[in-house]
């Protein structure tokens, strides 16, 4: 007979190592985790994360207070994610990239009441909590290992008898338009439900080797890579956050025997160039799926072209909507520049602004329901009711769908140009430029202007090896876009202000550009 307990909680991060979960069943002895400094299996991962959910919970903390970690990519993150599923408590990572003003804007934003700091770190969270109104307990971790403080915890307090139930797993910050970053909270229930289609989708088994290649500050590392792995009982292999290179990316795939990745387009272009040089040792690799930056038709069919026994994905999502859709193999070039068709367990509409459904062809707002979609931000209810209607989430994105279903990206609604009165989409006038042989990237951007109210303005990081000229670029335009699109302004800058890691700053680059043009 089933516990209680068990009962209540039912299909729960927890779950995953908790009494009845089949790694702690039929896998204790398998290696869960490891990263530059230690390792893990399944059982030590479940010992310690309940000793740090009794260690959490006799400090004080009840259920649904928050944890926050401020720390680079380590393994300790996971024991920390662990130990508030089994303790009903919510973990918040911080990035380890912002300011301590910033910092100080979190902690107090999510009331957290315990914060894991990295001891290169603490100098800024020290400031950081200065500024707050009700300063966290503070538990530094040695750099390369745990330490006295936090090993004394993990390894020697009494561990949680029973998981205690609660449903906010995680509250992810991402950056806000208004300045403030949006606390997206993230159930556990959508969780395991974005778990189960990444699973389904790329092929996830107890023999995969998933390497973690993004901060693990965000839900790329923290959710959709690293939980449908656990949840199979494979292993996950973390990068160190600072240093990467592709030399360092192939090393750690042969290391580790890695099998599957998430790889940024940014990353693939790097690794190309690297390959060159000398190829990279990527034979155990099998699966890589890439997406949250604009995914260039040119380069990816030049990375399915060189590595063709590794199969390639482009997921399309957010940290708000999980990933709703999917485009993977030879459809990526019979559909170039899609983002894929609506996968399983996910709905997806795209409507105008008055909330009804475009025609096929047309431009409408992408909206998406299903139950890895969030339910809430963090102490926003304004921001709520701009995003969520009745189960459904607006994402935040232009974008039009064919007959069949596939949905392609024309920008993001913030960042609609308005020329003359004319819409003009940026990524369509990115799709196009990136297709010319001296670009290697490009991100378009709207500038005041007094006669037409805003001008296009397309910053290129051209290839070195061939020159290119702004008239050559403009021809090339005019032949697949209508005149009214094309750019005013013509930059060729080194590279681009990126936020949250992957993602072209285009608020930042239109300062960039403003100050170029006026230099």
């Amino acid at each position: 007979m089933l516990d209680n307990t068990a009962s209540t909680l039912g299909w729960t991060v927890s779950s995953i190592l908790g009494d009845a979960g089949p790694q702690a069943l039929h896998n204790p002895n398998k290696l869960a985790l490891v990263w530059e400094n230690g390792a893990l299996t399944y059982e030590q991962l479940r010992k310690r994360s309940l000793g740090l959910a009794g260690a959490l919970r006799a400090m004080g903390l009840e259920t649904g207070d928050r944890v926050a970690s401020l720390l680079f990519n380590r393994g300790e993150i996971f024991e920390l994610y662990f130990a508030c599923a089994f303790a009903g408590l919510t973990l918040v990572p911080i990035s380890f990239r912002l300011t301590a003003s910033e910092i100080a804007l979190i902690v107090d934003d999510s009331g957290s009441k315990v914060v894991f700091v990295e001891t290169e770190l603490s100098v800024v969270l020290d400031e950081a909590v200065r500024k707050t109104s009700k300063p966290p307990k503070i538990i530094t971790l040695d750099a390369t290992a745990g330490g006295d403080e936090y090993e004394a915890i993990a390894e020697d307090h009494a561990p949680l008898p029973a998981a205690i139930p609660h449903d906010d797993q995680m509250i992810l910050y991402t950056s806000g338009t208004t300045g403030k970053p949006k606390g997206v909270v993230m159930r556990s229930l959508a969780i395991m439900w974005c778990a189960m289609q990444q699973v389904a989708q790329f092929r996830i088994t107890r023999d995969t080797v998933m390497l973690l290649n993004a901060p693990m500050y965000n839900t790329a590392a923290m959710n959709e890579s690293s939980i449908p792995t656990f949840l199979t009982g494979g292993t996950v292999g973390i990068m160190p956050s600072r240093g990467w290179s592709a030399e360092r990316l192939g090393e750690f795939v042969a290391r580790w025997a890695v099998t599957h990745a998430l790889v940024f387009p940014s990353m693939f272009r790097s690794m190309i160039e690297a390959d060159d040089r000398n190829p990279l040792p990527l034979q155990s690799m099998k699966w890589w799926y890439t997406g949250g930056e604009n995914c260039p038709p040119a380069l990816i069919a030049e990375v399915r072209r060189r590595w063709s026994t590794i199969h390639l994905a482009i997921s399309y999502g957010s940290t708000e909507s999980g990933l709703p859709t999917l485009i993977e193999g030879d459809d990526i070039e019979r559909h170039p520049g899609s983002v894929g068709r609506c996968v399983p367990g996910q709905s997806i509409r795209l409507l105008d602004a008055d909330g009804k459904d475009v025609p096929i062809g047309s431009v409408g707002d992408v909206w998406t329901a299903g139950p890895s979609v969030m339910r809430h931000y963090w102490n926003a209810p304004q921001l709520d009711a701009e995003t969520v209607r009745d189960g459904w989430l607006k994402i935040g994105d232009l974008a039009t769908m064919d007959e069949e279903g596939w949905i392609y990206i024309v920008g993001r609604s913030k960042d609609l140009i308005i020329s003359k009165g004319q819409n003009i989409y940026p990524a369509e006038i990115e799709n196009v430029i990136r297709q010319h042989p001296s670009v290697i990237d490009v991100a378009v951007v709207g500038l005041p202007d007094e006669e037409f109210t805003e001008v296009v303005c397309a910053a290129i990081v051209p290839r070195k090896d061939i020159a290119v000229s702004k008239e050559e670029i403009l021809a090339f335009l005019l032949t697949k876009l209508a005149s009214y699109k094309k750019p005013r302004h013509i930059l060729f800058i080194d590279t681009f202000p990126i936020r949250n890691a992957t993602k072209v700053d285009k608020k930042e680059l239109a300062k960039v550009c403003a100050d170029l043009l006026a230099s």
